[in-house]
């Protein structure tokens, strides 16, 4: 191995390798997909890059996670988006798209504590928007890890997907426990009962 290609093993993201070997030790059983795999693809525009798919081969709605990174740049730190795909059938009108969100209420901007969590939501995202309000869990899961969107997809990817951008010390960015993973996939299984 050439001292380029150590350079780049040595300081490439392993974000991805890291939340792998996190969903092993929950018991959870999964596999790195090969690079370059068209789900790479989901919710990954021009200005960000995928790190990578994680395949989830254990029993759940969810099919795979897609982890995004957006670089440091000169103003603004790096982030990063671990999108949860969920495969289901969903209508190809674009005026069926479904969105909520969360919002989180600090007790003062910026660096205060989360106090509660409000959901923004398009038309069609407002019944499930009323069932995220008043799920304590699904609330819990906002508070505790950081923003959730889910959205409804229907173009290159026909399902939904649960898009969670990790808040907090970058040390316990990606510190799922079982229960945040049952509650992602409460999520899951409420997304493909919406009609």
């Amino acid at each position: 191995m050439n001292w380029i290609e150590k350079f780049k093993k040595n300081t490439r993201d392993k974000s991805r390798d890291d939340f792998y070997k996190h969903l092993l030790t929950l018991g959870i059983n999964a596999s790195l997909a090969e690079r370059g795999v068209i789900e790479e693809k989901l919710l990954n525009p021009w200005h960000r890059r995928s790190l990578g798919v994680i395949q989830i081969n254990s029993d759940s709605m969810i099919s795979y996670i897609n982890i995004i990174k957006r670089d440091r740049s000169k103003d603004t730190p790096p982030r990063w988006w671990y999108y949860f795909a969920i495969p289901s059938k969903t209508s190809d009108n674009k005026n069926d798209y479904l969105e909520v969100k969360s919002k989180r209420i600090k007790s003062f901007p910026i660096l205060g504590k989360v106090k509660s969590i409000k959901w923004d939501f398009n038309i069609n995202g407002e019944s499930l928007a009323r069932e995220f309000t008043n799920d304590s869990e699904i609330n819990s899961l906002s508070m505790g890890l950081g923003d959730i969107k889910v959205q409804s997809l229907h173009e290159k990817f026909s399902g939904y997907s649960i898009e969670l951008e990790f808040k907090g010390r970058r040390t316990k960015q990606t510190m799922l426990n079982i229960n945040h993973w049952n509650t992602i996939n409460k999520i899951a299984k409420l997304l493909t009962q919406t009609k």
